[in-house]
Order: structure tokens, then C-alpha cells, then sequence
């Protein structure tokens, strides 16, 4: 059904990996092969889910020099060439688990004001989301600070809201898989990933132009 397997908890370990050219060779050579597979499993589902063309982009790491990456992703935008100037959601992995996001980088210049713009008209609402995992807000698209939007108050709203409008950050929102759930090594996760994205998905469709979903 899928050609994604799983991942293995030697994948995981790739993040302990400590030198730059050993860990991108590992993560090149192991996990974005499996990435790939991701993408082309779910792509065609979001598609049909998001009525527009929805296109896979596997991460490269290519600007890095230095420091290796502490996580990778498949991310899944509605441009053909890229992801980072659009909404767009990422299913990856780090050292600790797999995540499921949904993101608006600061470069999302064209619909980063849609959604700030239905965040401020919905408000808490915007967050009405629901998921057998905990959905997280974070404070950038990495992971960083965690917080249960189900705890969400009207005052931690106006703080997501000033966060986002700051020009050098941006949005995301998303759940975790931790590395000791039987289902980040099965097949199982694509479909698991793909109810995650359904979810998920009202923050998507609020913060896309009207033109893009009447493709």
C-alpha cells in the first residue's frame, strides 16, 4: 500500500552522530531516501484533501557548512518548486521522535498575513483542533517550546499573535510520535501522519489565498 516501511531506531540515532560530514552523509543516505517515500505516499492524499495540487519537497541541508542538522523533514506546499515562501505542513524526525507539523516560516511573506488575520478574527477558536495526540504551539518551526494549545488562554493567544507578527518568526503547530511508538517503525505512520495533517488542516486552509484553493 505505502513504500514507506518504518523507520528504525537506528535512524534515530543518526542525531548522535557528532561530525558534520558523517551525520549529513547518514541522514542523505538513510533517512531522506525514506522522506521521499513519505512524500510520494501522501502527496496525492493531501491533494485530494486540500482540492489543489499539494507537492513534496524532502529537505537538503545544502546552505549547511558547520553544524550538521538536529532534525530533517519531508515538507508538502502547493508550489512545485518550493515550500518556504507558503503554508505548508512537514512530517520528519529528530533524536527523540517523529513530528507532524504545520508551518508558516518568516519567509512566508503572502500568507503569513492570511493567518495572522485569522488568528486575530477567530481567536481561541482558531485552535479549536482536535487530535488523539497532544497538538503543541511552538515558538519556531524546529520544536522549540512546546505548549498544549488546549491550555491556550486568552491571554496566550495575544502573545502567539504579537510572536508571529515579530518579521523573523513564524508559526507552527503539530503533534509527536516519540521513537518508542511501535508506529514510527511501521507503515502505519503514513495514514497516522495523514489523519494528523487532517486535523491540522483548518489553520492551513486559513491561511492560504482564496486563488490557491480554487485551483
Amino acid at each position: 500500500m505505502y513504500q514507506f516501511t518504518g523507520f528504525t531506531q537506528d535512524d534515530f540515532n543518526i542525531f548522535l552522530i557528532p561530525e558534520f560530514h558523517d551525520r549529513m552523509s547518514a541522514v542523505r543516505t538513510r533517512i531522506r531516501p525514506k522522506l521521499a517515500m513519505i512524500g510520494d505516499d501522501l502527496a496525492p492524499k493531501l491533494s485530494e484533501l486540500l482540492h489543489h495540487p499539494i507537492y513534496p519537497h524532502t529537505a537538503s541541508h545544502a546552505r549547511r557548512r558547520v553544524n550538521p542538522p538536529d532534525d530533517t523533514w519531508v515538507s508538502f506546499s502547493r508550489n512545485e518548486r518550493g515550500y518556504k515562501r507558503f503554508a505548508h505542513f512537514e512530517v520528519g524526525i529528530t533524536l527523540d521522535y517523529v513530528f507532524v507539523r504545520f508551518v508558516v516560516k518568516r519567509e512566508g511573506e503572502d500568507d503569513k498575513p492570511i493567518l495572522l488575520q485569522y488568528l486575530k478574527s477567530r481567536g481561541r477558536d482558531a485552535f479549536q483542533l482536535s487530535d488523539p495526540s497532544t497538538i503543541y504551539w511552538y515558538k519556531d518551526d524546529h520544536g522549540v517550546d512546546p505548549f498544549p494549545i488546549e491550555h491556550i488562554t486568552a491571554e496566550k493567544m495575544q502573545e502567539i499573535i504579537r510572536h508571529t507578527e515579530v518579521k523573523s518568526h513564524g508559526f507552527t503547530v503539530g503533534v509527536i510520535f516519540e521513537r518508542t511508538n511501535p508506529i514510527v517503525g511501521k507503515a502505519e505512520l503514513v495514514t497516522r501522519a495523514y489523519n494528523a495533517i487532517v486535523h491540522l488542516s483548518p489553520l492551513y486552509l486559513g491561511s492560504v489565498p482564496s486563488e490557491a484553493l480554487s485551483k
